[in-house]
């Protein structure tokens, strides 16, 4: 029996999910797959990122490193680069939120295994989830697809931060043409694009684009002196004048 009892074999780690991110003509932006392949690189060097640690001093089980990798590459190739959620969006049904349905048949995986994965990236401070509910005829509420996103300190982990930038700014161009062909308001198409992960209301009012850069800049300073991810957030956010929790990819 090998891992875990999950099929899992350190000596030979499966380390793609079932269906990899597409690449070359009519594949996904580089930076995608190359995200998902510097990843990769966690799994014989897991003590480089201290956040996904299960237990301070201690190294994270291999099953546990195979399963992180694997969703971490399924939740990249269902990321819309523009707002930073996992989903597509469309002209006719607006943003579409992937489901855990989705993501087990692309990555492979039990959804237990999914679920434990995603706790350990959210943890870590690399992504958030959020349940919304809705309400029927007769006022039952309902719980609706859960909106996942990605954070921009993953993208700084993996020393892709000015990459991302500039990919951004390229997916809100596409989606803007998008939405002039087939005239439809700017407005409307671009709503879920703008707001992403809608933040508390007592976070401050949307940093500009140059403010951000700064705030990444001054982040990514923090890091290399030694900080783990959620210190150096804190200590980049006092510099700011910012709550000690905030992000901007939170408001991008």
């Amino acid at each position: 029996m090998t891992g875990n009892r999950c099929g899992h074999d350190p000596r030979a780690p499966k380390l793609q999910p079932a269906q990899p991110i597409r690449t070359g003509k009519g594949g996904l932006p580089r930076i995608l797959p190359l995200a998902a392949e510097r990843a990769r690189a966690w799994y014989d060097r897991p003590r480089r990122c201290p956040p996904l640690q299960t237990r301070p001093g201690r190294q994270t089980r291999s099953e546990r490193r195979e399963a992180v990798i694997v969703v971490l590459e399924t939740l990249l190739s269902h990321l819309d680069l523009a707002s930073l959620c996992c989903g597509t969006p469309t002209l006719a049904e607006g943003f579409i939120d992937i489901d855990m349905k989705m993501l087990v048949r692309d990555s492979g995986l039990g959804q237990r295994r999914i679920e434990r994965a995603i706790a350990q990236l959210k943890d870590a401070g690399f992504m958030e989830v959020t349940q919304p509910r809705g309400q029927n005829e007769e006022g039952k509420y309902f719980g609706c697809r859960a909106i996942r996103v990605v954070h921009e300190a993953l993208f700084e982990w993996l020393g892709l931060g000015p990459m991302l930038r500039r990919e951004r700014e390229r997916a809100s161009q596409r989606l803007s043409r998008k939405a002039r062909q087939a005239n439809r308001k700017l407005a409307d198409f671009m709503r879920r694009a703008a707001s992403g992960f809608r933040p508390p209301a007592k976070r401050p009012s949307v940093l500009t684009q140059a403010q951000r850069i700064a705030w990444s800049q001054e982040w990514g300073r923090q890091v290399k002196a030694g900080y783990d991810l959620r210190e150096a957030q804190r200590r980049t956010n006092t510099a700011f004048g910012l709550p000690p929790d905030y992000q901007p990819g939170l408001d991008a």
